[in-house]
């Protein structure tokens, strides 16, 4: 097979935000995705939970929203015929992981599917909290963090990636999801050093 090069990916330097129209979006970081021994666990999440928490950090001195959806399924669960059994509620690979523990005033979305909008009440939330720009973490990349992010961007919103924030099962599938991010959502993907929330003058 033909050796497949990636088209360049744009990267900004910068991207500021204003704090009360922007929701950090924490996608996953759950035991059995981050943790040792988890039933699909991803290479290097565990590697971007200090950058996560810094942003989570960041976000809540801000006074910016913060939500992290937690995949969540039961026993028989039709997604299992794609993949290992994970994330059921209940068990400790459902939990997300210590170092992100959602706090009081976080918001934290079950989802049953790739996309965090899918029957789940998190436009209606967005929407109500006035919310147009979503930075968007967690794992993984090309699957539940990738939908999402096109969900949001099918509604509208404005995508922000910071890829160190940002895992997968293998270094061309986040490739790929930058791309189209960038390519096709009208994404921005930058590091997660350079957000910026500031407020209008």
């Amino acid at each position: 097979m033909a050796e497949l090069t990636v088209p360049d990916i744009p990267i900004a330097p910068s991207v500021a935000l204003d704090p009360a129209t922007t929701a950090l979006i924490v996608v996953d970081m759950q035991h059995d995705f981050v943790s040792d021994g988890g039933s699909l666990q991803v290479p290097d999440a565990a590697a971007t939970v200090p950058v996560i928490a810094d942003l989570i950090r960041r976000f809540r001195v801000a006074g910016a929203r913060v939500v992290f959806t937690q995949d969540t399924h039961r026993d028989g669960d039709p997604e299992f015929a794609i993949w290992p059994a994970h994330a059921i509620e209940g068990t400790h690979g459902h939990a997300i992981v210590d170092e992100l523990h959602p706090l009081p005033d976080d918001t934290v979305i079950p989802k049953p599917r790739y996309d965090a909008f899918h029957g789940t009440p998190l436009d209606h939330l967005l929407r109500q909290w006035g919310t147009r720009t979503l930075v968007i973490c967690g794992t993984v990349a090309n699957i539940c963090v990738h939908y999402t992010a096109a969900s949001a961007a099918l509604r509208w919103y404005d995508v922000v990636i910071p890829r160190d924030a940002v895992s997968a099962l293998d270094p061309f599938d986040l490739a790929a999801s930058l791309r189209q991010t960038t390519s096709l959502l009208a994404g921005r993907v930058t590091d997660a050093a350079g957000i910026a929330l500031t407020p209008p003058e």
